[in-house]
């Protein structure tokens, strides 16, 4: 006979969610496995109370029909007994044999009713309990997902310097980039310099000669000018 989801709720109460939560996990993946699987026995378990109350329901409205008929039955047989008639008396023994199977079937159903509500309450508890370890277990979840962020984002930083540091690592210091760079601009100077002076120095003879009477052109024209100056000013008067 196949189990019923009330009789499997308490199977999972029993022993599958005790080897549920002592199951070991090392990864934030095992542990959101875990959580799923707690979930779906929730759900099993859930499922199991809704069907357990449906049944509750079910023995409240049974106990309350065999009651009606009792009370129904019992106003035939004072009926019967009351009315001076021995002849129907045996009519009433046999409504209070049917009185006396139904107080019968009231009796069974209270007790499938206290036993069925006994355990509903301990699924309704164990269930609570289950709230609260499925709400841990999600605050620990995050707390795993924002560490292993957190590790992700420093391994990558440092990875990212230790890279920065590696091709920094053959780089000549500064000083000896500063005096690599001095000395070839000292060298530059010194050639500047030669090109230079060897331009001032390269004048020839000719050159020479040409320059000469140049400025001999020059004193002449100057002494010219100076005498043409002299007899143009008048006798007395100062220049």
């Amino acid at each position: 006979m196949a189990m019923s989801l009330f009789e499997k709720a308490q199977l999972v109460v029993k022993s599958r969610l005790h080897e549920l939560l002592d199951r070991e996990v090392n990864t934030p993946e095992g542990y959101k496995q875990l959580i799923r699987d707690l979930e779906g026995s929730m759900a099993d378990l859930r499922a199991a109370i809704d069907e357990g109350t449906g049944t509750v329901n079910g023995y409240n409205r049974d106990i309350a029909g065999f009651q009606s008929k009792i009370t129904l039955k019992g106003s035939d047989i004072d009926l019967l007994l009351g009315d001076d008639d021995p002849t129907n008396d045996g009519a009433a023994v046999d409504l209070q044999l049917e009185v006396q199977t139904l107080e019968d079937q009231v009796a069974t159903t209270q007790g499938l009713l206290s036993d069925q509500t006994k355990v509903i309450a301990q699924l309704n508890t164990a269930y609570g309990q289950l709230e609260g370890k499925h709400r841990e277990m999600k605050a620990n979840l995050n707390r795993m997902t924002l560490t292993v962020a957190a590790t992700n984002a420093k391994s990558r930083a440092a990875a990212a310097v230790e890279a920065a540091v590696d091709a920094t690592s053959n780089v000549d210091s500064v000083d000896s980039i500063q005096g690599a760079l001095d000395h070839e601009n000292d060298v530059a100077s010194a050639r500047f310099d030669r090109v230079i002076g060897g331009l001032q120095s390269d004048a020839s003879p000719e050159k020479a000669v040409a320059l000469a009477r140049a400025n001999a052109a020059l004193a002449e024209r100057r002494a010219r000018i100076t005498a043409a100056a002299a007899q143009d000013t008048p006798a007395g008067t100062s220049a």
